[in-house]
């Protein structure tokens, strides 16, 4: 396992609510999720616990972790090393983050995944589905060891 830490920079993230009012992340945020390398074609990455971004309007996002009944962590993947630099569509799996705004959980699944290195990532483009037709993309996050 490997922690990796995500850096938001300017305008990399507008976030929408649960209404689809959109808050931009402040530049140079940062969280941190959990790479498990199981082979060359299970390379699994899931959210670390308790992490926070703020937004330029003043609002807080909270990521919550994804789990089993057991308190195992449910990962985003799996990825193979055939992947890298290759789109990948509907992995299994979602990022979950608390709307600002009304608490509710905003489950955000991922369309569309690429990533330069699934095995040791520098950067990730992803485009984001939410239960309610919300949809953010990022382009080219920056990813380094943590």
């Amino acid at each position: 396992m490997a922690g990796k830490t995500v850096t938001i920079d300017t305008n990399e993230w507008v976030y929408p609510d649960v209404s689809g009012t959109p808050h931009t992340v402040t530049n140079a945020q940062t969280f941190t999720f959990t790479l498990t390398d199981g082979g060359v074609a299970a390379v699994q990455y899931a959210i670390d616990t308790a992490q926070t971004l703020t937004t330029t309007d003043g609002y807080t996002l909270h990521f919550r972790p994804r789990g089993d009944v057991a308190g195992n962590a449910l990962y985003i993947g799996f990825l193979a090393d055939a992947n890298n630099a290759g789109e990948t569509h509907y992995n299994r799996g979602e990022i979950e983050v608390e709307d600002p705004t009304s608490g509710i959980l905003q489950r955000w699944r991922i369309s569309k995944l690429t990533v330069d290195d699934v095995d040791a990532p520098t950067s990730i483009s992803m485009t984001c589905e939410d239960q309610f037709g919300n949809r953010f993309s990022w382009d080219g996050v920056t990813v380094a060891a943590s």
